[in-house]
């Protein structure tokens, strides 16, 4: 399954409004001692599918093309981009991606 961490609005060098997503893979598994969930590395990507990394808390790059991405963390109401969410609800620091 994929969960999705949070959508952060963006803004590309054409002005145009993008979505980075960023999203993990869960695992989940049964035994005897009930349902355990296994979290896979945090994914950024464009709604497209393109990859996109984390450059800093403003900022994104597409990783085919170099092309940078502003994040307006004003308007979007995401969550900080430099951090996701851990388990049980826990912050960590994100990884760096690409």
């Amino acid at each position: 399954m994929i969960e999705e961490l949070a959508r952060h609005r963006c803004t590309d060098a054409a002005g145009l409004t993008v979505f980075v997503v960023e999203q993990r893979a869960v695992f989940t598994s049964h035994d005897a001692n009930g349902q355990h969930h296994r979290y896979g590395a945090a994914r950024l990507a464009m709604l497209n599918g393109e990859p996109v990394r984390y450059v800093d808390e403003r900022t994104f790059s597409v990783i085919a093309s170099g092309d940078m991405i502003a994040h307006d963390p004003v308007r979007c109401g995401c969550s900080p981009a430099p951090r996701i969410m851990a388990r049980e609800g826990a912050e960590a620091p994100a990884p760096l991606l690409g």
